[in-house]
């Protein structure tokens, strides 16, 4: 059960970057509380802002970087004050790790996977290698890879096994939050499974807090005990999973959930019309209005706020504060 203590809270977060064309505004507005042994999926189109989102809290990010503040308050403590060395150092992969897209991309090619999952406790805690590689190998078997794999290159394991490896490398400094980048978007639905009933279990045993950020709904539903939707950089919906799988609010978010096949039920999936806009020109008052089949006139021209419907429970929409 998750405890009452707050571990994370992310306040007024933005992040803009600076290209040729103009400025991005990757993120707006984002924020949202974990306690403990939460599990926080990030869902939307592809292009929304998840991946920026996960890299904003890890602080990896490219060099083009227009703006960047707000607040990341890691129990009581606001990193976002902390210098580049200071936040290496205490923070990012000891207090809070990254599984990035794509397994294969974390992975050097020409390094040998238990050195690779070991790196972080060599660098962040000064463990001596030999020390680290046994740690490393008892991390991987834990994963459900046989110790032997540690002498292995990348090019040597599967698809599955990678990604094992990637989230070991991710645990190997026992972090606090884990961060969950579409940790199987390159799996087959089978490996997919056991990466996801993985997941589960070592947070059970390791009592880790998650943020899952994916476009599976289905995935998200295995792992998450809440959902936050995030259309055109800005976060429109946040509640509990039990609530946005049954009674989703923003007109986005039922679209997402309408376009979801179901085996239970003869219901046609559904599709959004139109494509998310530019995050260099976007349009004016809500952003999600060029597509929306309820939007009305101060949908054009107002942006709204989030209202807060239940206590954990907020939609960014004109059809629960407008007073239309």
């Amino acid at each position: 059960m998750s405890e009452d203590k707050t571990v994370l809270s992310v306040r007024d977060l933005k992040l803009y970057y600076r290209t040729k064309k103009g400025v991005v505004k990757a993120l707006e507005e984002i924020a949202f509380d974990l306690k403990k042994e939460d599990v926080l999926a990030v869902v939307g189109e592809s292009g929304c802002g998840k991946s920026t989102l996960a890299r904003a809290l890890v602080r990896v990010l490219p060099r083009n970087i227009h703006t960047y503040e707000g607040k990341v308050i890691l129990n009581g403590r606001n990193v976002m004050e902390l210098d580049e060395e200071t936040f290496r150092r205490e923070v990012r992969w000891k207090k809070i790790s990254i599984v990035f897209q794509g397994a294969m991309n974390s992975f050097n090619p020409v390094f040998r996977i238990g050195y690779q999952v070991a790196e972080p406790l060599i660098i962040h805690d000064n463990v001596e290698k030999k020390e680290a590689l046994n740690r490393a190998r008892q991390l991987m078997e834990l994963m459900g890879m046989p110790g032997a794999f540690a002498e292995r290159y990348p090019f040597e394991l599967s698809g599955g096994m990678k990604q094992r490896a990637a989230i070991a490398m991710a645990l190997i400094t026992n972090p606090e939050i884990v961060i969950l980048d579409e940790p199987t978007s390159a799996l087959d639905v089978l490996t997919q499974a056991n990466i996801i009933n993985l997941l589960k279990r070592i947070k059970n045993e390791l009592r880790l807090t998650y943020v899952f950020i994916t476009h599976d709904l289905g995935l998200a539903s295995e792992l998450a005990n809440k959902v936050a939707v995030i259309y055109a950089g800005k976060m429109v919906e946040i509640s509990a999973a039990d609530v946005f799988y049954t009674e989703p609010k923003h007109p986005y978010s039922r679209g997402l959930i309408a376009s979801v096949p179901t085996l239970s039920t003869d219901r046609t999936p559904e599709f959004i019309s139109g494509s998310p806009p530019s995050l260099i020109d976007l349009p004016s008052g809500c952003r999600f209005h060029p597509r929306c089949r309820f939007a009305w006139d101060k949908c054009r021209t107002e942006e709204p706020s989030m209202f807060r419907l239940e206590e954990n429970h907020l939609v960014r929409c004109w059809l629960y504060g407008g007073g239309k």
